[in-house]
């Protein structure tokens, strides 16, 4: 019986010799073939590089998990964070009516957008450079997605997101649920006509992210309670609303994320029940990619990341002076680039 335990003992092991080093071989193999796609972050992790391939198959992984009803819970998340709110700040910078510049830029945000309208918010500083009328109808807080609490019915509608503002500019619901905020007073202005639109720069999905949403449902593309659908959906509308105007899909940025003042992730690593914000960037891009639109990786390509984040935020997420400016010269130089192209 020992001799019999002992060979069986000894093949399991040559066994295991062998798997082990078919799979050391199999992972290098394959660490080679993708080399050309792989970043390592700041933060020591691996993150293979998004093409076109990737995208499609992570629109479609996003949809594996089960469907999120208004009814079910959010998913528990990986890990507790604080969110940020700054305090906004108004002046007479921030612009409420057309002055008859060459082009018209019309903003939908959260608080990236939203704070600091005061001569030195991304909008402003863009216009600037553009030398363009801005309309800013960016809200903090608030996301692509129409929260799962939040009703659908155009005649209860209380959703102030990305699609509630898509559709107070239709004319489709009151303007009453913004009160208090600047974009309603924005809607509410006759004098400024929207169908005229240059460009309409759009940015959400930190707070989506922050939400633990769903990033896409392939049993139904234009879900407004996940990110993707309520991307799709708010960018077909704002071709009916401006049909020649050029839309700019925005990226969530890279960020780093707090716990009671102590540092326990960043966009990279931290999963809140449906992916990373570096997931819900991919999103964005599929969604820009299919619809036309042009993409802004601002998560990647703005220079923002853990070496520089304390340079250009404030609190890990909302933009520095510097990071604003840093911001505002990345979507001038996309609209002006565009704007030759076109003219040539």
């Amino acid at each position: 019986m020992k001799r019999i335990m002992a060979g069986f003992l000894a093949v399991v092991l040559t066994v295991g010799l062998f798997t082990g080093c078919s799979q050391k071989y199999t992972e290098e193999s394959n660490d080679d073939a993708s080399s050309d796609n792989i970043i390592i972050t700041e933060t020591g992790e691996v993150i293979k590089e998004p093409v076109e391939e990737d995208l499609i198959m992570e629109e479609q992984e996003a949809t594996t998990a089960p469907t999120q009803s208004p009814e079910e819970e959010m998913p528990t998340p990986v890990v507790e964070i604080d969110v940020p709110e700054p305090e906004q700040v108004i002046t007479e910078e921030d612009q409420t009516e057309p002055q008859g510049n060459g082009l018209q830029l019309v903003f939908l945000g959260d608080s990236i957008f939203d704070n600091n309208r005061d001569g030195t918010g991304i909008p402003y500083l863009t216009a600037v450079q553009c030398e363009a009328d801005v309309f800013n109808l960016a809200i903090g807080g608030t996301s692509a997605s129409v929260g799962k609490n939040e009703e659908t019915d155009l005649d209860k509608w209380n959703s102030i997101g990305f699609c509630g503002i898509v559709n107070a500019m239709m004319g489709k619901i009151s303007t009453d649920i913004f009160e208090g905020t600047r974009a309603k007073e924005l809607l509410d202005n006759e004098n400024i006509d929207f169908s005229q639109t240059d460009y309409f720069i759009v940015e959400y999905g930190t707070n989506d992210f922050f939400q633990g949403t769903l990033r896409a449902d392939l049993d139904n593309m234009f879900d407004l309670r996940t990110y993707g659908g309520a991307l799709r959906w708010g960018v077909y509308q704002l071709m009916d609303i401006a049909p020649d105007a050029t839309i700019i899909l925005c990226s969530p940025c890279y960020a780093q994320f707090y716990k009671d003042g102590y540092l326990v992730g960043d966009g990279n690593m931290t999963d809140l029940g449906y992916g990373t914000l570096f997931d819900y960037k991919g999103t964005c891009n599929y969604v820009a990619n299919e619809l036309g639109c042009i993409f802004f990786n601002a998560y990647q390509d703005l220079g923002v990341d853990g070496y520089t984040i304390d340079q250009y935020t404030e609190d890990g997420l909302h933009f520095s002076a510097e990071g604003r400016q840093l911001y505002a010269d990345a979507l001038a130089k996309i609209i002006l680039n565009y704007e030759e192209t076109k003219n040539n």
